[in-house]
C-alpha cells in the first residue's frame, strides 16, 4: 500500500456530549470541540473519531439516529459542523464520523412510515415479520406491539433500534428479502447518499458501527463482505481519500477481503470485565495488567490482526473506548504509561479515547442516555481543577454527568510535568507521527518474548531510523541482559521505571523504555 495519511495517523476519540461545553448548558457541543482543536493537535493526534452527533432521542447515546442529515440540537448546527471540519483541516486534523446505519431510532421518519398499515415508499425499509403469535417476539430479535400493521420488526441492539433492511444472505422465509431485492438496494443507496453528504461538507470518512451486521443470516461473512465491496468503492469513486474504519473485529474479513481501510481488532490489551465483576478480574485476553498471566493469549491475536491486514489496510488494537470501562480501571499511572508505550509503537492505527491520556477514572454511576455500565466511561473531560473540572460553566447539578475528585487526573495538573502520563503520551505520539520506523508498514521484529511478557522487547526499523520498545508492566523488579541492543549511547530514550547499567536493564516494575535513533 502506498504511504499516505493512515501510515502514521494517531486518532483521538471524542464523545461530544462530554468533551467541552462552550455555551454553559452543561452538555458538550461542536463549538467546544473547535475550541479544543489546539489541544488535540498538541497531544499528537492528526485524526478525530467523533462519536454520534446526529439528531437522536439519545436512548443509546446517539446510536439511535432519527435524522442522518442534521447535527443533534444539543451539539449545535450543520454550520458548526462544517466549521469544525474546516478548522480541523487547517490544523492538519482529519475527522471521521460515526456511521450508524445498520439501524435507526424508532423515531426516524423512515420507521414512522414503515410501521403503517398502508403500503408506502418505506414499507420495506426495515425487516418485518408477520405477527403470528406475538410470543415469538420473546426471542429478542423481533419486537411486536409498536406498529399499525400486524407485524414484528427486527432489532439490531436495543428494542428502539429497528434494523434497516439490507437483505438476507440466504433467505429462508417468504418475508426475508434477498440482498438484491428492491428495498435492500434502496437502503444501500441511502447509505451511500448519507456518506457523500457529509464527505461533501468536509468529513474525511467514517467509523462504521456494527459493520458485520448489515446483511442478516450471514455467519460466514460473505454477504457483508459483498455488501461493503459494493458500497465503499462506489463512494470512493467521488471521494478516493475517504477513510472507512469498521467495527467488525475481524481484520481478515473487513480489511483482507472487504474494502475497509482499518478494522478494530478487539480489546486484547484493555479491560473486558463482565458486568458486576471486580477490577482485579482481568480478561484472559488482557496482557498489560498487574494480575494478568495471559501475555501469549493477548499478543497472538494482535499478531494475526496485523498480519491479516498487510498490504490491504490496517488494524487498530483497542486500548480504550466509549463502550468499555476506562483503561485506567485497576491500573496505576505507571501501567498506563506502559500501555501507551505499546499502543503507540506497534504497527497499527492507534485511537486514544478522550481522557485516557490523563488517566481519567471509570465511575460506577447510574445510567444516562442508555449507557448503563458504559456510562462510567463517558463522564466529562477533566480540563482543570476549577468548577466542573473546566468542562462547563453551568451549575454543577446541571452538567451532563458528574466529574471525579482526583485532582491529578486532569490536563491542568499534568501539563508541563515531564514525568506525567499526559506528557509521556505527547512524547510517544510525537514519535509515532514523525519516525518512519513507526509507520504501520515498517517491520516489526520481536527481540525477546516469554510466557509472562515481562519483559517484552521488539524492534521497528526503516531506512532512516529505528525504535526499540521494552515493556515491563508487572510490579516485580527484574534485571535482564540487553547487550544485543548494542551501544545505548546511540539512542535517545523515553522511559519510566527502567534503568540501564553495565549491559543490563533494571526494571523497578510497571515500566517501559522506548529507544530511538536516526541511522
Amino acid at each position: 500500500m502506498k504511504y499516505g495519511f493512515l501510515e502514521n495517523a494517531v486518532f483521538y476519540e471524542v464523545y461530544p456530549t462530554s468533551f467541552y461545553d462552550s455555551d454553559g448548558d452543561g452538555v458538550g457541543d461542536i463549538r467546544g470541540i473547535i475550541q479544543k482543536l489546539d489541544y488535540i493537535s498538541a497531544l499528537g493526534a492528526n485524526g478525530i473519531w467523533l462519536n454520534p452527533c446526529f439528531e437522536s432521542p439519545f436512548m443509546d447515546g446517539g446510536y439511535d439516529v432519527s435524522d442522518y442529515n442534521n447535527v443533534g440540537k444539543r451539539f449545535g448546527t450543520n454550520a458548526d459542523m462544517k466549521e469544525l471540519f474546516d478548522k480541523a483541516k487547517d490544523k492538519g486534523i482529519r475527522i471521521i464520523l460515526d456511521l450508524v446505519m445498520g439501524h435507526t431510532s424508532v423515531r426516524h421518519r423512515w420507521f414512522e412510515e414503515s410501521q403503517k398499515d398502508e403500503k408506502n415508499l418505506h414499507t420495506g425499509t426495515y425487516i418485518w415479520k408477520p405477527l403470528g403469535n406475538p410470543a415469538e417476539s420473546r426471542d429478542g430479535q423481533f419486537i411486536s406491539g409498536m406498529s399499525e400493521k400486524e407485524a414484528m420488526f427486527r432489532i439490531n441492539f436495543y428494542a428502539m433500534q429497528p434494523a434497516l433492511n439490507y437483505g438476507y444472505y440466504k433467505p429462508k422465509e417468504h418475508w426475508q428479502d434477498a440482498t438484491d431485492a428492491d428495498a435492500p438496494k434502496q437502503n444501500r443507496q441511502r447509505l451511500i447518499d448519507v456518506c457523500k453528504y457529509w464527505l461533501a461538507m468536509g468529513a474525511s470518512g467514517f467509523r462504521v458501527d456494527m459493520a458485520n451486521y448489515m446483511v442478516k443470516n450471514d455467519k460466514g461473512g460473505r454477504g457483508n463482505i459483498a455488501f461493503w465491496n459494493a458500497v465503499i468503492p462506489e463512494i470512493k469513486k467521488d471521494y478516493p481519500d475517504g477513510i472507512f474504519v469498521s467495527e467488525w473485529f475481524n481484520p481478515k474479513r473487513a480489511v483482507g477481503k472487504s474494502s475497509f481501510d482499518v478494522d478494530f481488532s478487539g480489546g486484547y490489551f484493555m479491560y473486558n470485565i463482565g458486568y458486576g465483576e471486580t477490577p482485579e478480574n482481568f480478561s484472559k485476553n488482557t496482557y498489560l495488567g498487574e494480575r494478568s498471566k495471559h501475555f501469549i493469549a493477548g499478543i497472538v491475536p494482535v499478531y494475526y490482526a496485523i498480519k491479516n491486514t498487510a498490504k490491504k489496510g490496517y488494524a487498530a488494537v483497542t486500548l480504550g473506548n466509549h463502550d468499555r470501562e476506562r483503561a485506567s480501571l485497576g491500573r496505576s499511572f505507571d501501567q498506563m504509561k506502559a500501555a501507551f508505550a505499546f499502543h503507540l509503537t506497534i504497527p497499527h492505527i492507534p485511537f486514544i479515547y478522550y481522557g485516557d491520556e490523563v488517566g481519567m477514572s471509570y465511575q460506577n454511576i447510574k445510567t444516562k442516555d442508555g449507557g448503563y455500565k458504559r456510562t462510567g466511561s463517558r463522564t466529562p473531560m477533566q480540563w482543570t481543577n476549577g468548577k466542573n473540572r473546566g468542562f462547563s460553566a453551568a451549575d454543577t447539578d446541571k452538567i451532563y454527568l458528574p466529574t471525579e475528585a482526583d485532582a491529578q487526573r486532569c490536563v491542568e495538573a499534568q501539563s508541563g510535568a515531564d514525568a506525567s502520563l499526559l506528557e509521556t503520551v505527547k512524547k510517544l505520539a510525537g514519535l509515532k507521527r514523525t519516525l518512519k520506523a513507526l509507520r504501520v508498514e515498517s517491520p516489526f521484529k520481536v527481540m525477546s518474548i516469554n510466557l509472562s511478557g515481562n519483559p517484552f522487547i521488539y524492534k521497528r526499523v526503516s531506512d532512516t531510523d529505528e525504535v526499540i520498545t521494552i515493556l515491563c508492566p508487572k510490579k516485580e523488579e527484574k534485571t535482564f541482559g540487553i547487550r544485543r541492543l548494542g551501544d545505548l549511547s546511540r539512542y535517545e530514550i523515553i522511559s519510566n521505571n527502567i534503568e540501564f547499567k553495565d549491559g543490563k536493564a533494571v526494571s523497578k516494575g510497571e515500566g517501559f523504555a522506548v529507544l530511538y535513533r536516526s541511522k
